[in-house]
């Protein structure tokens, strides 16, 4: 199954590769395809580079790093060709063009702008607890 990753998950599992997001990332990486664009990607590098968090939480900038970037690079890109503006925070419409176009069953974020959707055009938002409570009803490892 296909899903989107907005940046929270990301830099979560970055401040704490032992919590639900690191074991998402990582531990459950089989059981889902990541789906991105390249407009995704500058978002995560952009975000998890950020000087504050760099300098707040050194972990991001050494081993952990590494693993997102290498996990980041094994995600299929797609290009959606257009961005939809339905979301209440612009910003983050560009997830829901990556799962639109990416056929994606599944976006997992934090972000309440994007989770008090519920939905878009039959993808489910939800968080990436729900998610990996999902994950585990359905068996995967």
């Amino acid at each position: 199954m296909r899903v989107v990753f907005d940046t929270v998950i990301l830099v979560r599992c970055l401040l704490d590769p032992d919590s639900w997001s690191g074991r998402l990332l990582f531990e459950w990486a089989e059981a889902y395809e990541w789906v991105v664009s390249p407009e995704v990607v500058a978002e995560y590098l952009q975000v998890i580079k950020r000087p504050g968090l760099v300098d707040k939480y050194h972990s991001i900038a050494h081993r952990d790093l590494q693993a997102i970037l290498a996990r980041i690079a094994t995600a299929t890109v797609v290009h959606p060709t257009h961005t939809p503006a339905v979301c209440r925070d612009p910003g983050d419409d560009k997830f829901l063009a990556v799962a639109k176009t990416g056929g994606a069953r599944f976006i997992i974020t934090e972000d309440t702008d994007l989770l008090d959707m519920g939905t878009y055009e039959e993808i489910a938002i939800v968080t990436g607890q729900a998610f990996l409570r999902i994950l585990g009803a359905a068996g995967d490892r």
